[in-house]
């Protein structure tokens, strides 16, 4: 403000106040940096420790301890008066042992990116290993107590097949064979630094993680150990033959049964912990799987009476989702399974989806379209609720929610279009006050998106089913363009984002449809008439 002399006037309260928005202004920007960077690091902080990277090296140094617990306990049993040579000779092995433990780490992150991120697996893999090394070092330890069994042969009867084989199942090849490494080092310390045992127990190792892959039934586990055993036979005449003119046949012969004994005896093993492992770590094997593929199954047998058209699609799309799995080499025995149970939440209200409504009217045509979408929407969640009250595995709970992932009811939402347009064109006084807009968010299901390649096949092959009911003229021209558009269509909305599926998979995928829904559809000759038959039947009509 100018003062009376026209000069302008100075106030200490203005300068203070601006002075002050100065201050306050630095201290909320400095704040919001603040925030910005616990945001920032939030994600991390908020993990629980057993999913923090630092719980998988505690249990890699557990597993490390017991080893070498293991050891020092064999090395004392063997020579109960210590001495520095003993010590060193320890020392040794077990510094040698947590270098080869961190190389099999290594190894596991190149050819499986993640791994060392992966607790859970950290953790199965290291239990796999104890349960298989603690037998080795009993039977190493009786072999020099017990007089019935020698012990050149006693080391022969240790399971060098049940490591590769348990991880095997409830892993991959890749892990199986991490661990069966490790385990064989393992046992050829403790045998006192055997070589030959090494490479025995690394053809065992090589053998079991290839042929257990995928197994199904319990008899090819059994058929697996036991052809494990046999190869152990060559690599026992391979360490007599290192004794010369001084072999035992008598001896060699023992040592070759104690190979066959001990790759059945690991089969049975693994057959028998098995369930404990897949109940502790959530894991479905194949075996469990083929289990589930029974149709007596109590879910199934009420989809077959309660919604017998909702189990004739389940057939459908097992078909069509395990010809399409097979093609793109995907689990086709968790495909098919998982199949038979996507819909079993329409158990709730069957009559309220096409393929079940008989010979009365559609429920759908006295309800709006919004309440309509909620009927159908919900048998997502109410297939969820049946599959956790019957204890289903968690890959068929995943598929029962993903099968659908977000798509949208289009048939409803356009029905809900269409009545909002009619209602605005023939209203007098429309009560939107000109706001008057469908939600498509309202119209779509909850999802998530298909994760797995599984999943997703399963997805496509439920709209692909559907569709197909509905062709007037089926011909390979036309199931080629109805399968192409609806997979399109899918790959446009974003369905397939969150699946490793590529376009060649696709390429693959929309053939199988094709091939597979031609071989449903297929047309048959017509047979002639009987008229002998016709004529009888007229005649007796006549007669009555």
């Amino acid at each position: 403000m100018d003062d009376k002399n026209g000069q302008i006037a100075y106030y200490p309260e203005f300068s203070w106040r601006y002075s002050l928005k100065d201050i306050v202004s630095k201290i909320r920007t400095k704040k919001t940096k603040t925030r910005e960077k616990q945001a920032c690091r939030a994600p991390s902080e908020r993990q629980p420790l057993h999913k923090r990277p630092i719980a998988g090296f505690f249990i890699v140094f557990l597993l490390w301890l017991a080893t070498a617990g293991l050891l020092c306990f064999q090395r004392m049993m063997e020579n109960p008066s210590w001495s520095l040579e003993l010590t060193l000779q320890l020392a040794s092995d077990v510094t040698f042992l947590l270098i080869s433990l961190f190389a099999i780490g290594v190894f596991m992150e190149a050819v499986n990116p993640g791994f060392t991120r992966k607790n859970s697996k950290i953790l199965l893999i290291s239990l796999v290993s104890l349960v298989s090394i603690i037998p080795a070092g009993a039977i190493f330890y009786m072999a020099g107590r017990v007089t019935l069994i020698q012990h050149d042969v006693a080391i022969f009867l240790i399971p060098f097949a049940m490591a590769p084989m348990l991880a095997t199942i409830l892993t991959n090849r890749r892990i199986g064979i991490a661990a069966g490494v490790w385990t064989s080092l393992v046992t050829a310390f403790i045998v006192g630094r055997s070589f030959p045992l090494f490479i025995t127990g690394m053809i065992v190792t090589v053998l079991t993680s290839q042929g257990i892959h995928r197994v199904r039934t319990r008899t090819k586990v059994l058929k697996i150990g036991l052809a494990a055993g046999l190869a152990e036979i060559p690599c026992v005449f391979a360490i007599t033959s290192l004794k010369g003119v001084d072999a035992d046949i008598i001896l060699i012969l023992n040592q070759a049964s104690a190979c066959v004994v001990s790759g059945f005896l690991s089969a049975i093993i693994v057959l028998l912990i098995l369930p404990f492992f897949e109940t502790l770590f959530h894991i479905t094997t194949d075996i469990t799987l083929l289990e589930l593929s029974d149709m007596g199954h109590p879910l199934l047998e009420r989809l077959a009476i309660e919604a017998p058209g909702t189990y004739h699609h389940s057939l459908v799309v097992a078909n069509l989702a395990q010809a399409a799995a097979g093609e793109i080499g995907a689990n086709t025995l968790r495909t098919r399974v998982c199949s038979y149970f996507h819909d079993i939440g329409k158990l709730t209200k069957p009559d309220f989806f096409t393929e079940n409504i008989q010979l009365q009217a559609n429920p759908h045509d006295d309800l709006p379209p919004s309440m309509s979408t909620l009927v159908i929407i919900a048998h997502v969640k109410e297939g969820l609720s049946l599959a956790m009250h019957y204890k289903l595995p968690d890959p068929v709970i995943q598929v029962i929610q993903e099968h659908h992932g977000t798509s949208l009811l289009s048939y409803f939402h356009h029905k809900a279009v269409s009545q909002m347009e009619f209602a605005l064109t023939h209203e007098v006084a429309p009560a939107t006050n000109g706001q008057a807009k469908i939600n498509e968010a309202d119209f779509r299901y909850p999802g998530p998106k298909p994760i797995s390649r599984e999943s997703a096949i399963i997805c496509l092959a439920d709209a692909v089913e559907a569709a197909s009911r509905c062709m007037e003229k089926i011909t390979p021209p036309h199931i080629e363009g109805l399968v192409n558009e609806i997979i399109n269509t899918r790959q446009i909305d974003g369905q397939l984002d969150n699946c490793h599926l590529t376009l060649a998979d696709l390429t693959k995928i929309k053939r199988s449809f094709v091939i597979s829904l031609l071989n449903m559809f297929h047309t048959r000759i017509s047979y002639p008439k009987d008229e002998n038959r016709d004529k009888q039947q007229t005649k007796t009509s006549q007669g009555e």
